[in-house]
């Protein structure tokens, strides 16, 4: 899949709730049989909170083992969070992952990983990474927007959601949750997106808003720190285009796009 160019932005009204980067590599068993004390005291400065919980185990895999009555083994996650909590570094015996709810510009990302990753790799040295994914959330709330008065097909693409454009039962639809696995020249995207529904605490009532989940990875093998960012540079863009590609240009204008040099 191709995506069209668009001229590169940033949304004073952010729409991302949540951005996650995770690299998978083969089981490193220092990690699961002893707390992770050095690498702790190099980032400690930057994420000072820390807690241990146990990874999910899938559903099909875990119907399976209850049936036979087998116990439930999880793997320990070791969390590391930012001061006020909006940052969250975890790893496992394969896998390191970053996630963040204050995502404003990839650059800054970038480099939060970049840190965490060189540290990461000069004590545990990973042979390779066996999976890189790059996902992006981002929630349309039109309360939060000024555009309540607008429909959904004025502001999601009809190439995108077909069904919100049919006017004879567009105003009766709630939600519509769709998923679409794209494959492109850098990897594949798993999107997830669709009318959803959501409690506005402040109100206390719910809203129906507009889901983007794209989950943009690849599950080749990648070996050194170059080819890491390389695939990551691409994933971010093509995030970037793959976004602007579904929305209408009302939706676009609504979230005040500012250009990259302006900020």
């Amino acid at each position: 899949m191709n995506l069209p160019e668009f001229e590169r932005v940033i949304y004073k009204r952010n729409p991302l709730v949540e951005v996650v980067c995770q690299l998978r590599f083969p089981p490193i068993l220092k990690i699961s049989h002893q707390e992770p004390v050095e690498f702790q005291d190099e980032i400690r400065s930057r994420y000072p909170h820390f807690e241990t919980t146990k990874a999910q185990v899938p559903s099909e895999i875990l119907n399976i083992v209850q049936q036979f009555g087998l116990p439930v083994q999880s793997d320990i996650v070791y969390s590391f969070k930012s001061e006020d909590k909006k940052w969250n570094l975890s790893i496992t015996k394969d896998f390191i992952a970053i996630t963040t709810s204050s995502y404003e510009r990839y650059e800054q990302f970038k480099q939060r990983l970049e840190e965490a990753l060189e540290i990461f790799e000069r004590i545990y040295k990973p042979s390779f990474y066996t999976r890189i994914g790059l996902r992006y959330q981002d929630l349309i709330i039109r309360s939060k927007l000024g555009i309540e008065d607008k429909n959904w097909s004025e502001l999601i693409g009809k190439h995108i959601a077909s069904e919100l454009h049919e006017p004879e039962f567009s105003s009766s639809i709630q939600t519509i949750i769709k998923n679409l696995v794209l494959k492109t020249e850098n990897g594949q995207i798993n999107l997830n997106h669709g009318l959803v529904t959501i409690k506005e605490q402040q109100e206390n009532s719910d809203e129906i808003a507009y889901l983007f989940d794209a989950d943009f990875y690849t599950e080749q093998k990648i070996e050194g720190n170059g080819d890491v960012w390389n695939r990551l540079n691409q994933f971010n863009q093509s995030a970037g285009r793959l976004f602007r590609w579904s929305i209408t240009d009302t939706l676009h204008n609504a979230m005040q796009p500012q250009s990259v040099d302006s900020t």
